[in-house]
């Protein structure tokens, strides 16, 4: 898929003199506040809105090359890393290690934003790849499966849906 498609991007916004790249997923947008290239692949920083009135999960996954810390701007989480479970709200922090499986839920009917920093950078670009595909407009989860699967090969980590 092709991030710069214009039917599956909502391409760049300026917010006050920036910049950023935009990719929409059902009720979850991603914002690219920094990208490795632009950090010479140090770090990647995103920002995550869970938007909607329902709880929204992102599903238990790994990262085999990134450490995440993850600083919760507004709404409140509930983060599951291996079998640790911790409850964040406006102002946390948490640091989720690679190699350990994790995965995170807005709850409740406020919005939730969430600010990742990957380090090193450069997993932005697995957004970028996935692009803005509606989960909705897809034909079946059978190529959900295979799009995930191709991308945990070029990206590494795996995702388990549970």
């Amino acid at each position: 898929m092709n991030a710069n498609n214009p039917n599956n991007s909502s391409g760049s916004r300026n917010d006050q003199g920036k910049t950023y790249q935009i990719f929409n997923m059902d009720l979850l947008d991603f914002k690219i506040v920094l990208s490795g290239e632009q950090t010479g692949g140090k770090y990647s920083l995103l920002e995550i809105q869970l938007l909607g009135e329902e709880d929204l999960e992102v599903p238990m996954h790994s990262h085999s090359k990134e450490k995440l810390i993850v600083y919760v701007m507004e709404g409140k989480f509930l983060f599951k890393q291996g079998k640790e479970i911790i409850h964040a709200e406006k102002e946390k922090i948490l640091i989720l290690e690679k190699d350990i499986p994790h995965s995170y839920r807005k709850i409740g009917k406020e919005k939730g934003t969430l600010l990742i920093m990957f380090i090193p950078g450069g997993f932005e670009n697995f957004f970028t790849d996935l692009g803005l595909t509606n989960r909705k407009q897809q034909k079946s989860s059978n190529e959900d499966q295979v799009l995930l699967h191709l991308l945990e090969k070029k990206y590494g980590g795996k995702f388990v849906f549970e």
